[in-house]
């Protein structure tokens, strides 16, 4: 019987990411004392799910402004085909360059209140998804994670006009609960974040997904909405604070974007018109939000602003009361490792889809 881990190479430092066959000792960082919680994992990868490129987003915006560390990578040579989506590589001066392959990478990353979570993101496998399977439960497993959250889209007749739609599943109840805009009973085509949520569950582990829904016409460029709202679902499942600021100035340059072209087209005008008539008679809002807990009103606009103006503030004073703290954003300032290679039962190695003609302009993507 092959070893899960057989698939996963292992680094204690950035810098052996990208050394071929370096194996060292998978580590993750303790939190300080004061702040230790339960960890946690968020699933992203590109594939048949992912309208709107989702993960791509998610991934930009997580790994470009948290502190974070890549603390193993799968194989990719034994899980991708080449041929069917082949790598991008730069040829200038008369050399190649930037080889740019399939990736699926474990990261383990820090919110903005210096909170642990793991992060494996990359490109959806096309073999062996029993063992990549299998790989992340025993990493679950081994690690003791007390939540897995698995997000994903789908390109839907909905218009953009209208809030986006969710599909909550899982076996966290008080996490999916009310929180579905679409539940429909129907069998669908499975991706590994399925085959995955249905393996976490048969094992007793605590799991949830939420499927966004795109606009169909929206569905094959860079859509910023859908980063938002995954973003927004998954750091209140998590209870983690993650960054959506850049993102949603983006989302406003799109929707600025769509606007204008559909002011000049009555045909669109008119699609859209028909969307939203559909969308206000079928759609069922979600009953609930993930923000609040039961029996609380959801903080208006306002409310949430002052929030978040009174937590940047007392991140200044503390700043100025502490001048000596060190960023947080460079690897080398995690603090002590708290998971070892014996954790994961290794050791050491010392040697070594035809897009819609209305879609947002090439410069949003």
């Amino acid at each position: 019987m092959n070893d899960p881990f057989d698939l996963l190479r292992v680094h204690a430092d950035p810098e052996s990411a990208d050394e071929p066959g370096q194996s060292t000792d998978l580590v993750l960082h303790q939190p300080h004392a004061e702040a230790e919680r339960d960890m946690t994992m968020l699933v992203s990868w590109s594939g048949h799910t992912d309208a709107g490129t989702l993960s791509e987003q998610l991934a930009d915006a997580l790994l470009g402004t948290l502190p974070h560390r890549q603390i193993a990578s799968f194989d990719v040579d034994e899980l991708f085909d080449y041929r069917s989506r082949r790598p991008r590589v730069t040829f200038s001066d008369n050399r190649f360059s930037d080889l740019q392959g399939p990736r699926l990478d474990l990261y383990e990353v820090r919110d903005a209140m210096d909170r642990p979570f793991l992060l494996l993101t990359g490109d959806e496998p096309d073999f062996q998804w029993e063992r990549v399977s299998g790989t992340i439960l025993e990493l679950v497993e081994r690690l003791d994670v007390k939540l897995v959250v698995l997000v994903d889209a789908l390109g839907l007749p909905t218009p953009h006009t209208r809030p986006l739609g969710v599909t909550a599943h899982g076996n966290r109840q008080d996490l999916t609960e009310g929180i579905s805009t679409w539940s429909p009973a129907a069998q669908i085509e499975a991706g590994l974040a399925q085959m995955l949520e249905l393996r976490l569950d048969e094992a007793g582990r605590d799991v949830v997904g939420y499927t966004l829904h795109v606009p169909h016409y929206l569905a094959g460029g860079k859509y910023p909405q859908v980063a938002v709202a995954a973003l927004e679902y998954t750091g209140a499942a998590m209870e983690l604070m993650l960054p959506t600021d850049e993102l949603r100035e983006a989302a406003r340059m799109v929707d600025m974007d769509i606007s204008r072209q559909v002011s000049q087209s009555p045909e669109i005008s008119g699609l859209i018109q028909r969307l939203e008539s559909n969308y206000d008679e079928y759609a069922k809002p979600a009953s609930r939000s993930l923000l609040v807990n039961q029996d609380e009103e959801i903080p208006d606009a306002e409310e949430l602003g002052a929030a978040v103006e009174a937590f940047l503030r007392s991140q200044d004073e503390e700043a100025q009361l502490s001048p000596e703290t060190p960023d947080r954003t460079s690897p080398e300032n995690f603090p002590q490792d708290f998971f070892t290679a014996e954790d994961f039962g290794t050791e050491a190695d010392d040697e070594g889809r035809e897009d819609d003609d209305f879609s947002p302009d090439e410069r949003t993507r």
